[in-house]
């Protein structure tokens, strides 16, 4: 009778069809306002303070955690005590293969096993017509992210349909314990972070590795809007890798000891140190699509915002300059 009932209990929670992802219902129909979907596994470290610096701009949260052995339940469920009308959390019951793990890359976007499944999920559970991807250690830029809002909120009511790309600062600790940015890696955010009409043509597949954010619609003009939240990922234990494959955990650990270079918000955003990240690129083609008579005149013609690459350095003093980390950062990490 025993054996019976564990068997039944089994059969019960290796039932996954709920998990499962039509990813036609993204074009059902959904209220204006902005989504942020939050996919978590053990990202308690810094959780509590990046739904609380994010929640006065988005309209609802939608949090979905997976195999997570720290406090994440505990802390979503207190924070959905605490916005009742704006968080709502979900338990994605599938084991999710690691990243850059083999059982990652023989996994079809649709199995419930997929991170791409995982995030489509999360993205199925939207109630707005906008969504953005939330990580569970993003602090939240408020001088940058409330005006990109506005905009964001005023297209919405005019019916305009457009893809807002931004980035992130990556910060560390130096050999001081100071905060400040890891140069080695300084820059997040290279066009899967954007605000974006929900669509059964946007959406994540299985990509070698890690998931992909798929862009079907080459309808959408997309633009940059900037520099708009600060990433704690190099200040977690592993220094954010512990999610990953074991293999490549280790890799990446011996990657990021010897890389630990950290410098001053101030020394990253000094003329020579944009100018040596400008010379990465092709001259020419920086100079060109960083002169707004040049760009304007491409994008009557091409319907073409400047690259993403090119437009977040051309920007990135105005962005980041006269801002404290110490302000934005810490005392917002101990205030939560």
């Amino acid at each position: 009778m025993r054996d019976a009932h564990i068997m039944g209990f089994d059969e019960k929670v290796l039932n996954y069809d709920e998990f499962k992802v039509d990813l036609a219902k993204l074009d059902e129909p959904r209220k204006p306002g902005i989504s942020a979907i939050l996919r978590i596994k053990n990202g308690a470290e810094f959780l509590r303070s990046s739904i609380e610096t994010h929640i006065p701009y988005y309209d609802e949260i939608i949090a979905c955690y997976n195999d997570c052995t720290d406090n994440t339940a505990e802390i979503l469920n207190d924070l959905k005590g605490k916005y009742p009308e704006k968080i709502k959390v979900f338990e994605y019951l599938p084991k999710v293969h690691p990243i850059f793990s083999d059982a990652h890359n023989n996994c079809t976007t649709y199995d419930v096993h997929s991170l791409a499944n995982f995030y489509n999920y999360t993205l199925s559970k939207t109630s707005y017509n906008i969504a953005t991807k939330l990580d569970d250690d993003h602090i939240a830029i408020d001088r940058n992210l409330k005006p990109v809002i506005s905009r964001i909120r005023n297209d919405i009511a005019s019916n305009v349909k457009k893809v807002y790309t931004f980035s992130g600062v990556n910060l560390a600790l130096d050999c001081s314990n100071k905060l400040g940015v890891y140069v080695s890696n300084a820059l997040v955010g290279t066009g899967d972070h954007m605000y974006f009409p929900l669509s059964s043509s946007i959406y994540f597949s299985q990509g070698v590795d890690m998931e992909v954010f798929e862009f079907k619609n080459k309808n959408y003009i997309k633009e940059y809007v900037g520099v708009l939240y600060f990433h704690l990922k190099y200040l977690k234990d592993g220094y954010g890798f512990l999610n990953s494959d074991k293999k490549r955990q280790e890799e990446e650990l011996i990657i990021h000891k010897e890389n630990s270079c950290v410098i001053s918000l101030e020394e990253f955003i000094s003329d020579e140190s944009i100018d040596k990240l400008i010379k990465y690129h092709n001259p020419i083609e920086f100079w060109l699509r960083s002169n707004t008579y040049v760009n304007e005149i491409i994008f009557a013609i091409f319907k073409k915002k400047p690259p993403l690459r090119i437009a977040r350095l051309h920007q990135l003093f105005q962005d980041l300059n006269g801002i404290d980390l110490d302000e934005c950062v810490t005392k917002r990490l101990r205030k939560f």
